[in-house]
């Protein structure tokens, strides 16, 4: 069992790291006019220590010839900001890490377990984060545990490249329900937005522990063509994939995203 506990700190520096600074992790006052009394953690912060926790508990049992992890997360209920949770593991079709306070049972689950084969493509069109820009974003990043893992690194390095990417919010079926020239922050401001589930899957290889590069290499990363499902007067459902590629290793990441209807 592993005790955690979020302040704002904490969420500063997530935020620093990713530009997430949706307003329902540091200002109460809107958080207060959406219903709520109390501010939320991150659930990518969170999930850092999660899935750090669960990987330690599978990396050992990978088997050689599973050449990929599958990393499925569900968030089941708001984070809030100065609460104590605690992490704790199930081992049942791999590895679970389970987080939970005394009043909140199963608020968050994410598991690990191996694949041995999938068909992951990388696309023909794919950005790329020089070397330069992958090493600003390793020297933000060492804020967090040193325990961490490479494909978390990538994992939320794609995070961060969905947030300050405008590719997305291109969209036609985004697009669509936002008024011309929105931005992420607009939108973080004007819509409630909370993460209810992700899917990574990577190659086992980056099952390792963490070290950031002296001369990192370059990563690759493509957004692909999201789902949308709903309507911005009673809320959307939206499912958004990226694929990256990294020291020639492929990794999926797919985000659930609800967002519920404009604030008044």
């Amino acid at each position: 069992m592993k005790p955690l506990h979020y302040t704002l700190k904490d969420a500063h520096h997530w935020a620093a790291f990713s530009g997430d600074y949706n307003p329902i992790h540091f200002d109460l006052n809107w958080v207060q006019a959406q219903g709520l009394d109390q501010l939320s953690v991150h659930g990518m912060r969170v999930l850092l220590d999660a899935k750090q926790f669960a990987s330690e508990q599978v990396c050992h049992d990978v088997a050689p010839n599973n050449a990929y992890i599958k990393c499925v997360v569900r968030l089941r209920n708001p984070l809030w900001n100065d609460k104590t949770y605690h992490l704790v593991t199930r081992n049942k079709a791999g590895s679970v890490a389970v987080l939970s306070a005394e009043d909140q049972k199963n608020s968050l689950t994410c598991q690990l377990s191996s694949l041995n084969t999938f068909d992951l493509n990388d696309s023909e069109t794919m950005n790329c984060l020089s070397s330069d820009e992958v090493a600003i974003l390793q020297s933000s990043f060492a804020v967090f545990s040193k325990e961490l893992y490479d494909w978390q690194f990538i994992d939320a390095v794609m995070f961060q490249y969905l947030i300050h990417d405008d590719a997305l919010l291109r969209q036609e079926n985004i697009a669509a329900w936002l008024p011309e020239g929105t931005t992420l922050k607009d939108i973080f401001s004007d819509y409630p937005i909370v993460q209810t589930h992700q899917e990574i899957i990577f190659e086992s290889s980056l099952l390792q522990k963490w070290v950031p590069a002296v001369t990192p290499e370059p990563i690759h990363i493509s957004i692909q063509p999201s789902l949308v499902i709903g309507d911005i007067e009673t809320g959307l459902l939206i499912c958004i994939k990226t694929i990256a590629r990294y020291k020639n290793k492929l990794v999926s990441n797919s985000i659930t995203l609800k967002v519920n209807a404009k604030s008044k």
